[in-house]
């Protein structure tokens, strides 16, 4: 049971980083490709810019309670 949470910890802060990562800070970042206006033009074919920002925010706010969560049950667990 340990293991298992352990295991989970690792993978939703991978999860938390990656989907921080990807949001796009005022001044631009690594996820400005993805909603961003690239590939030309002002349409995207995936989504709009702020449904793609919302989605990352709702994934980093589910993961880091997850997180925080699971972090403070891991002592009690033999």
């Amino acid at each position: 049971m340990k293991t298992a949470l352990i295991v989970m910890l690792v993978v939703l802060g991978i999860i938390l980083v990656g989907s921080i990562l990807l949001m796009n800070p005022k001044g631009g970042g690594i996820g400005m490709g993805i909603g961003g206006s690239a590939g030309g033009g002002s349409g995207n074919e995936y989504g709009s810019k702020k449904s793609i920002e919302g989605k990352l925010k709702k994934v980093a706010t589910i993961t880091a309670i997850l997180f925080v969560g699971i972090s403070l049950f891991l002592p009690f667990v033999q």
